[in-house]
């Protein structure tokens, strides 16, 4: 063998690198899918320009790597491989002078493998793992933009921006918070050319979002917004300081305080890990914030821990032994993915027993499609191990899905299916099957001969504002139109449709009211739309302004919307 060839198999980088590898692809290989990972893989099964709740880079990733390998590691192949591209990466944006030093090559890889994100999304296929790899990319490609604003560099900039928005959408944050951090950026003409690639680049998922309404932004912006909860600020500020590890967060802070950023693109990487950490703080007052949402900002923090380890003689050694003394903790914790020995719940809930449940509910089901409620989780696992078609409903306390967008609903209609609800109040008790499951839990089923639901819009409220009395019988006006390429039968014998009216006041449901459709309506043909006058009274609100719509029970199913939100003011 030659020197160089010795040279390269014995770069420490490259054996530290390759040595990752093979952990997390035996990691990927033998710890079974969480649920999560389920629902992406069912997008990577109908791949679109987005999708509910993401756009389509996950999807993309594990197309790719399932059209290979058949398995879990199919659907991570790509997330482990993508991982050692963006340590190679972040090894590319450290200083020079840092990495000349052979020792310090060690210390890189320590503060990889004590960081919590690095061993999750070295094998956990989110959205999170393009969002980094494609975060790295892009910062790759600004720091060459700052040195030298070439043609090819300009290019380069604009395509990996709209690969950071593919990716999901916090990558528009970090494009903005660099912005920020070099404002004369916004007098470049080709910083401009570049930002218009990227739009131009996106705009088929734009397309997408505009052809179905735009879910995603309606979901993130709107659906997810609730009134202040106290609980969410300590709540995420502890997350926050634990997901990235509190003795690595207390020395980063500490350093970001003390070394002044030497460069643009030093005060980039702080403006990067200050406004992820400010913007989601603020957040907080609004919504739950879950902690990976501040995931990227593992790249600045490697970055800066590694420049600055000679700040102070004690910082190496400190990153030293937090490293030596929590990798074997984290290695416990990878170890109990694949393996069932620690009686906690979180690794029992997210990695274990779950193709034994989805075989457990195939056998019951037989041929039939098995349709579960609110969980997008439940119907991906159990297609991902059973093979078999899977839909689920979602009822008022839950949100929409992937599963609303797409045709399934229609799949089922008419068919034989298996019913497994989320929750079991007395009377599903009564009305259901109980099975007890390998290990001892319970689920109950009801097959139903010709199932229908009406999970669909299907109501047009014309005014925007109502007034109702609590005093005497009220009358609203409805518009009922057939969504579906198939008849609604109203007076369905296994499943029947009532339709309701619902008051709520601060996200809660305060009231529902039976509205009685008259007696001659009882089936709506595909494309035909009734207009009907009914009736109801009201019990138990009191005055005030509430939000109103409406929603439908379909037999012993799970209510759900099936108009838009309007205002109505109650009077005495």
């Amino acid at each position: 063998m030659s020197n160089k060839l010795k040279a390269v198999f014995l770069n420490p980088f490259l054996l530290f690198l390759t040595a990752w590898g093979i952990l997390n692809l035996i990691q990927a290989r033998f710890t079974t899918l969480n649920n999560d990972e389920a629902y992406y893989w069912m997008y990577s099964k109908y791949l679109a320009w987005g999708y509910f709740d993401h756009p389509p880079m996950i999807a993309l990733m594990i197309k790719i790597g399932y059209f290979f390998i058949h398995n879990e590691l199919g659907v991570r192949l790509i997330v482990v491989l993508s991982q050692l591209v963006a340590i190679s990466g972040i090894w590319l944006l450290t200083d020079k002078e840092q990495r000349k030093k052979k020792e310090n090559v060690l210390l890189f890889f320590l503060i990889i493998v004590m960081l919590p994100v690095s061993n999750i999304y070295g094998f956990i296929s989110t959205p999170d793992a393009p969002l980094i790899l494609f975060s790295v990319v892009f910062l790759l490609i600004y720091k060459r933009f700052l040195q030298e604003a070439t043609w090819k560099n300009t290019v380069l900039l604009g395509v990996s921006m709209a690969c950071l928005m593919y990716s999901k959408y916090h990558g528009g944050l970090l494009i903005v918070l660099v912005i920020l951090s070099n404002l004369p950026l916004l007098r470049k003409s080709k910083f401009y050319i570049a930002g218009f690639l990227a739009v131009f680049l996106f705009l088929p998922h734009i397309f997408w979002q505009y052809t179905n309404d735009f879910p995603s932004l309606k979901y993130h912006l709107v659906d997810r917004v609730s009134s202040f909860d106290p609980r969410h600020v300590p709540e995420y500020l502890a997350s926050q300081f634990f997901f990235h590890n509190p003795f690595v967060m207390v020395v980063l802070i500490w350093i970001m305080i003390k070394v002044r950023s030497k460069n643009l693109f030093d005060k980039a990487l702080y403006y990067i890990v200050a406004g992820f950490l400010l913007f989601f703080f603020a957040s907080s007052f609004r919504y739950r914030v879950e902690p990976q949402w501040t995931a990227l900002i593992s790249i600045p923090i490697i970055i800066i821990l590694f420049n600055n380890v000679e700040y102070k003689p004690w910082i190496r050694g400190y990153l030293k032994w937090t490293a030596i003394i929590l990798f074997p903790l984290f290695l416990l914790a990878r170890l109990a993915c694949m393996v069932d020995f620690l009686p906690l719940s979180f690794f029992k809930n997210e990695f274990h027993k779950k193709k034994q449940w989805a075989l457990d509910i195939s056998a019951l089901a037989g041929d039939r499609p098995v349709v579960f409620t609110n969980s997008y989780q439940r119907p991906s696992v159990y297609t991902f191990y059973t093979g078999k078609f899977a839909h689920t409903l979602d009822n008022l306390s839950y949100r929409k899905t992937q599963y609303d967008l797409w045709d399934f609903e229609e799949k089922v209609h008419g068919k034989e299916i298996l019913y497994v609800p989320h929750y079991f109040p007395d009377f599903y008790k009564q009305n259901l099957t109980k099975h007890i499951l390998t290990g001892g839990d319970s689920i109950f089923t009801r097959v139903f001969k010709n199932f229908q639901s009406l999970q669909r819009e299907c109501i047009i409220l014309d005014n925007n504002q109502y007034t109702f009395s609590k005093s005497g019988i009220n009358i609203i006006h409805l518009k009922i139109f057939n969504p579906y390429p198939y008849v609604i039968d109203f007076r369905n014998k296994e499943l029947p449709v009532v339709f309701q009216i619902a008051f709520m006041k601060n996200g809660n449901m305060d009231e529902k009211e039976n509205l009685q459709l008259p007696d001659y309506i009882s089936k709506l043909n595909i494309g035909d739309t009734i207009s009907v006058d009914c009736k109801f009274t009201i019990n138990d609100l009191h005055p005030g302004i509430y939000k109103v719509a409406i929603c439908s029970e379909t037999g012993i199913l799970y209510d759900t919307f099936n108009s838009k939100f309007k205002e109505a003011k109650i009077n005495d």
